[in-house]
């Protein structure tokens, strides 16, 4: 007998539960948003909730996957018969990924609003998605660092400089109400490029810094 859940109808409701979920959560937190709030603005039956996640910290969870996966990957990945890009290329594409995607007119705005929560008060559901959904950005520009820091380089030190190139971006990415606040003039269009030249940069110089120490 086929999973009703798999059908059209029910992928399309799924679907609206997570869409209004999401802006709901990213208006008023987990704990506040109320299951009634979530079914009338997604225009479906109040027991939907249950009957498509069981509660509505397994919605949660959902929304959280849902507003990770739809970032960028591809570039993560190279070929297996091809050595890897020179690191300083790799760092380019890691940046230009992260700013360009808080651009993307496919992207809602509590897509970043909401994990910026999470990352500032994560949950388990962003526990629940680390290693498949995190741990292989991590892994990336740990490597970049890595190559660039040369294979004596401390582990520790590798982190934290791996932390400070990804802090840069996450300002742009994920505290853009700040940073519109400080500097209005950085969030336009027409300056993306020139964020992304400078944090590239920038990082450049620190690791070889670094290096040369």
């Amino acid at each position: 007998m086929p999973n009703v859940k798999n059908n059209a109808a029910a992928q399309e409701t799924r679907r609206r539960l997570i869409e209004a979920a999401g802006e709901i959560f990213a208006e008023r937190g987990l704990h506040a948003a109320t299951t009634k709030e979530i079914t009338d603005r997604a225009g479906v039956n109040a027991a939907a909730i249950n009957y498509h996640f069981r509660d509505k910290f397994e919605l949660y969870a959902a929304v959280i996957r849902h507003a990770l996966s739809q970032a960028p990957v591809a570039f993560l990945t190279h070929a297996a018969d091809a050595p890897p890009p020179p690191p300083e290329d790799r760092l380019r594409a890691y940046v230009t990924n992260i700013l360009q995607d808080f651009r993307s007119s496919s992207r809602p705005a509590w897509h970043a609003t909401l994990i910026a929560h999470e990352l500032v008060q994560p949950t388990a559901a962003l526990q629940a998605v680390m290693e498949e959904l995190i741990r292989p950005w991590v892994d990336y520009i740990e490597g970049i660092v890595r190559d660039i820091l040369g294979p004596d380089a401390p582990r520790d030190q590798i982190i934290r400089a791996a932390m400070s190139v990804s802090s840069q971006c996450f300002l742009y990415r994920y505290k853009s109400q700040l940073t519109y606040w400080l500097y209005p003039q950085l969030l336009h269009e027409e300056n993306l490029q020139p964020g992304i030249d400078h944090i590239v940069a920038f990082s450049l110089a620190a690791l070889r810094g670094l290096r040369s120490q």
